[in-house]
């Protein structure tokens, strides 16, 4: 037999100020209260997983600023305004990680004036080193005259005295070894603070 929720028809602002000071209970019935609404609002604009994240990352930023929520109207709209902010970030990280994707792919050079770009561009040039490194040496090799020096195939072919599709499939492998990890960095979040 499931036990009854005392704060089940508890009002959302004697909610608030009971995890201000610490609730658990309050706590437990907002994340019941919103948890749903919440992941369908993050679900239109991501994949299930993400959305799930942001939620989770929602309530423990919650819980972690319980102190400061006392001039709080509206719980739900601030809940609501968290999922916006959060879903927003999540597609400037997509859309710097895309844009310094598609910069590996065509070799594009770009200058910016956005500091945070900057520092996003910093990093990212960091781990894409970092991913060079794990190459072979002939993949770093045929990586670097390709994408850094702007060598043709048939120039890295020759330089390298090796066959034009053998540069090619060095060159393959190693795109391809990049963007996987890339790919498995997609999900950091590069703090410009």
């Amino acid at each position: 037999m499931q036990k009854f929720n005392e704060l089940a028809f508890t009002h959302d602002r004697e909610l608030v100020d009971l995890l201000i000071e610490g609730s658990h209970k309050a706590f437990g019935e907002l994340y019941a209260r919103f948890k749903e609404q919440l992941l369908y609002f993050c679900a239109q604009y991501m994949d299930e997983a993400d959305a799930e994240d942001i939620v989770q990352d929602i309530f423990l930023e919650l819980w972690d600023n319980r102190h400061t929520l006392s001039a709080v109207t509206s719980i739900s709209g601030y809940v609501f305004g968290m999922a916006k902010n959060y879903t927003m970030r999540k597609f400037r990280h997509l859309d710097v990680h895309s844009r310094f994707a598609r910069k590996i792919l065509t070799n594009e050079t770009e200058s910016t004036n956005n500091t945070e770009e900057t520092i996003l561009d910093n990093d990212y040039s960091q781990l894409l080193n970092d991913l060079i490194e794990q190459l072979t040496p002939k993949q770093k090799e045929v990586f670097r005259l390709s994408r850094i020096e702007s060598h043709t195939y048939k120039e890295i072919a020759e330089m390298l005295n090796i066959t034009l599709p053998a540069v090619q499939k060095h060159a393959s492998l190693a795109l391809k070894k990049i963007m996987e990890g890339l790919r498995q960095h997609a999900d950091i979040h590069f703090n410009s603070k």
